[in-house]
């Protein structure tokens, strides 16, 4: 392939050739244009140059001008995408729920009934991608951890494989080895499999076998081996130290590899049994501290890409003091968000909650993330709470 230095690459403009990360990853597509801050994001992500197999020619675009820091209102079509797209987690958990509750019962797995709702998933993902990514909004009490770590794995890994251009067979089998890859545990007691005491090694064992339980149940109902080999190969570490074969990181599959980090990603941003969760924003710290020892480089490129450095649902605290949670990711310009503003400089309450498109020309600017106990701080000052 050949090489195209990040340098040279215009602010905004086609190319008339798919241009790559390496071999695997597909950066951008002729039909998407590379977009002001592509090349800053590149460099922040250490990419120096990107691939092409024939000579791309650029057509510039001609800019209509931006918005950047002005406030405006939440649209009812937001607020409705918002709702349809938090109705669809809920019947994509009861489905789920069932299938898993079937399963322990001794039932089969229906291939083509689980591909007909990871096809609506990819279609909501394409309508609804910044709502469905709110991934720490989607808590309740009434639903299974495995179920709902499962369905937000599934949103989070169609979401990467949308960044890496994946065809979309490509992304229907990711899709069912994510709502699939907990499968195995079903076989395994719930309060042990759960348990935050200290186990033995027997009741370790037992545990670690859970993807090899998935893999067998899925080859049985003849899904296609690339999804039972993702089921199989989701906890290996690319060091060798993950299970349950100990495989290192060229060994493992992508679909393995993706479901690895998205489902770690999913696991830090939601309230687990015995855990406590965090932001979006630590929890992607969290990932890059494992970098090249239990995940893969690329991929985690791929998360960053995805949600960027501020995913959506952190709450970030301005420069003048005022509070706002990202209600969207930019991503031509990854570190300038967009906010839903809560309270204003003077800590007053805003009743109308208003949009802010953040820029880095704008007088203010992000000044931190905040953590997991100044939300809670934070949430106990709104009105009704």
């Amino acid at each position: 392939m050949n090489e195209i230095s990040v340098e040279n690459m215009p602010n905004q403009a086609f190319s008339s050739e798919h241009l790559y990360l390496d071999d695997d990853y597909i950066l951008i597509c002729p039909e998407t244009p590379v977009l002001p801050g592509l090349r800053r994001r590149l460099y922040d992500w250490s990419f120096k140059s990107v691939h092409a197999q024939g000579t791309p020619e650029f057509t510039e675009i001609i800019s209509s001008g931006d918005a950047e820091g002005i406030l405006l209102k939440k649209s009812g079509g937001e607020s409705e995408q918002e709702n349809e797209a938090a109705d669809f987690f809920e019947n994509l958990c009861k489905f789920v729920d069932k299938l898993f509750q079937s399963y322990k019962e001794g039932n089969g797995i229906k291939l083509n009934i689980i591909s007909d709702q990871v096809k609506k998933l990819l279609q909501m993902t394409k309508t609804h991608k910044p709502f469905l990514l709110n991934l720490s909004e989607y808590e309740s009490n009434e639903i299974d951890y495995g179920v709902s770590q499962s369905v937000k794995t599934a949103i989070l890994a169609i979401a990467m494989s949308d960044t890496l251009k994946l065809p979309a067979h490509k992304q229907i089998e990711l899709g069912l080895a994510a709502i699939l890859h907990r499968i195995g545990s079903m076989q395994i007691p719930h309060d042990l499999f759960y348990s935050n005491q200290t186990l033995t090694p027997e009741q370790k064992k037992s545990i670690t076998l859970f993807p090899v339980l998935g893999f067998r149940s899925l080859k049985a109902a003849e899904f296609p081996l690339s999804v039972a080999l993702a089921v199989l190969e989701h906890r290996e570490n690319v060091d060798g130290s993950g299970y349950p074969r100990g495989i290192t990181g060229d060994k493992i599959s992508l679909y393995g590899k993706l479901i690895s980090v998205a489902s770690s990603y999913c696991a830090t941003v939601s309230k687990r049994p015995f855990r406590d969760n965090v932001d979006g924003h630590s929890g992607m710290l969290e990932l890059i501290k494992d970098k090249g020892r239990k995940y893969d480089e690329k991929v985690l490129r791929v998360l960053l890409l995805t949600l960027t450095v501020y995913p959506i649902g952190t709450y970030l605290k301005m420069t003048d003091g005022s509070i706002g949670i990202v209600n969207e990711t930019n991503s031509a310009e990854p570190k300038f968000p967009v906010l839903k503003m809560i309270f204003d400089a003077s800590g007053t309450y805003y009743a109308d909650a208003p949009i802010l498109h953040t820029g880095e020309e704008d007088d203010i600017q992000i000044s931190a993330a905040l953590s997991r106990n100044e939300v809670e701080t934070l949430m106990a000052k709104l009105p009704n709470s």
